[in-house]
């Protein structure tokens, strides 16, 4: 049987986990660093967090909030919205994420999500 893992989503906005659906209705839902510490506590084996604002604002993944999270998790932390370069990856990993999720950009650019040859950087995980 196939092993299952828990991995919640912190959708990001303005510093703040956000709730909604569809991104529609967001509400506030709490600290980042309080939520994942919160998730790691109970038993996620990974978490996600996602700027949902990052692409419509034309503006990169803020950093501050990966490196806030990443130091009270010991779980492995994967990290989207605004990446859409090759440094960009470099920045968020070198932040504390492990992983990083692409979506618009690697749509616009396949060759951004590079498949492997990764340069000698990586995650911490």
């Amino acid at each position: 049987m196939r092993e299952i893992k828990i991995m919640p989503c912190l959708d990001m906005k303005e510093g703040r986990v956000v709730k909604g659906v569809h991104f529609v209705d967001i509400r506030d839902a709490g600290d980042p660093v309080e939520n994942a510490a919160f998730y790691e506590r109970e038993g996620a084996d990974e978490l996600a967090m996602l700027d949902i604002a990052a692409t419509v604002e034309n503006r990169k993944t803020r950093l501050e909030w990966v490196k806030s999270v990443a130091a009270v998790i010991t779980i492995p932390l994967t990290v989207g919205g605004g990446i859409d370069s090759l440094d960009d990856i470099e920045l968020v990993l070198a932040a504390g994420a492990n992983a990083v999720s692409m979506n618009s950009a690697a749509v616009r650019n396949p060759g951004t999500a590079p498949r492997s040859g990764i340069p000698s950087w990586s995650g911490r995980q």
